[in-house]
């Protein structure tokens, strides 16, 4: 009776120096841009009508207001050095030192995809190509997939942390029927390839698509795919042809009139789109679109025909309008995505203990970081709701401990550190 009278003490005390973290929660903001030729001149783009330097401050200013975490673009130039300079004049200035970008893609071509992203959120664990049809023939540009993993700072805890994976496309351009069927035959390769891995998770495709309407055999494979568990989300799902006046509010193409080397005649296409995976939709992998966040970055609806910064746009103002007129002959799409943090368990600083994190509530795998207690810590036991100890866990001077703990009941049990110094540390731990 004395053991468990002093342990129902131990646990009151805890409990009120201690705190169970809610979920952590944070925002990542995707963003994919045509930047139209960048660094990769031509006999049509060139450093006299699509500057480079007048392209890097005009972007610099535009990743000032937008800050995404991760950029994916078309058309910048396969030269070793194009990201590099990218992310130096453009992405890394004004107190910015934490883009980081992917490997060089597109080889044999003249324009390449590329990401780049927020290297303080984000880890680039892979990437991959696919650049062959289903019949073995090449593809028109090459589709890269790039895996983002969240730098989670309770990863040890978790046992693992949130992954996004990427498809970053820039289809055929063109309206004719040859055009529409190269356009197809490359989004079906993507859903092939994600069907043979049985791909789950949280997955974007983005890019230029060139897709001029919703019937368009590319963009029906991505949102009715034969295996709905596959299919693909469009946050503004619109029916119809989308050079229509009625969707001014989401075209992207073309933000100038007349100059330069790019598509004039005004904006009147929806060419650029972010999609998503159904894991998204239903936040059953961590990440979560946020409604209503997905935009055509600086269209406010009144631009059909006419150019993002004339008639004066106060939507962003004359600076970004001028801009994202100096960019590229496309406006940027943005969505932000909900990262959810797995639950943990922290003891608060109270005497010897530090930090001390671990799962909970658990289902087979226990995680314990010890944190700044390594070596002070001399038993931990788990117990039942009665005081009985049930599992014992060895320390052994370790800073991060792993139990299997799979043989244990689903139920609430008491979890008890004891310090060198005497002193006992009691929480409640759950198991499910």
């Amino acid at each position: 009776m004395r053991s468990i009278s002093l342990l129902s003490f131990s646990l009151i005390l805890f409990l009120s120096a201690s705190k169970l973290r809610a979920q952590n929660k944070d925002t990542l903001r995707v963003m994919c841009y045509n930047l139209l030729y960048y660094n990769a001149n031509t006999s049509f783009c060139n450093q006299t009508n699509n500057n480079v330097n007048t392209k890097e401050a005009a972007l610099e200013d535009i990743i000032d207001d937008v800050l995404p975490d991760v950029l994916v673009v078309n058309e910048i130039g396969t030269d070793p050095n194009s990201a590099f300079y990218l992310s130096r004049d453009a992405l890394n200035k004004n107190g910015r030192n934490y883009y980081n970008f992917a490997n060089n893609s597109g080889a044999g071509q003249t324009i390449a995809n590329m990401l780049f992203y927020n290297r303080q959120k984000l880890r680039l664990e892979s990437q991959r190509v696919i650049d062959k049809d289903l019949n073995g023939g090449n593809l028109v540009r090459d589709i890269d997939i790039y895996t983002l993993r969240y730098k989670d700072t309770s990863l040890y805890i978790h046992g693992d942390t949130t992954r996004l994976h990427i498809i970053v496309t820039h289809l055929k351009a063109g309206n004719t029927t040859s055009d529409r069927a190269d356009r197809g035959d490359a989004i079906k390769a993507v859903m092939a390839d994600l069907d043979s891995m049985n791909a789950t998770g949280n997955y974007i495709i983005a890019g230029d698509m060139n897709l001029y309407r919703s019937t368009e055999a590319a963009y029906q494979e991505l949102v009715n795919y034969v295996d709905t568990s596959l299919r693909f989300i469009d946050p503004i799902s619109m029916t119809g042809n989308w050079n229509a006046n009625r969707f001014a509010q989401n075209h992207t193409q073309s933000t100038r009139t007349s100059g330069g080397c790019s598509a004039n005649g005004g904006l009147d296409d929806r060419f650029d789109l972010i999609l998503y995976s159904d894991e998204i939709k239903d936040n059953t992998d961590n990440l979560k679109y946020i409604r209503n966040s997905y935009k055509a970055y600086g269209q406010d609806g009144l631009r059909y025909n006419s150019s993002i910064n004339s008639p004066r746009n106060n939507l962003v103002g004359n600076a970004i309008a001028n801009a994202l007129r100096d960019v590229s002959d496309h406006l940027p799409v943005i969505l932000d995505l909900e990262v959810t943090l797995p639950q943990t368990t922290a003891l608060d600083e109270y005497s010897a203990m530090k930090e001390v994190r671990f799962t909970n509530p658990i289902q087979a795998q226990f995680f314990i970081d010890l944190g700044q207690n390594k070596g002070e810590i001399e038993g931990i036991e788990i117990m039942d709701i009665q005081g009985r100890t049930i599992e014992r866990i060895d320390v052994n001077s370790a800073l991060r401990i792993r139990k299997d703990l799979g043989q244990l009941s689903k139920g609430t049990y008491l979890l008890k550190f004891r310090t060198k110094s005497y002193q006992q540390f009691v929480e409640k731990l759950i198991k499910i």
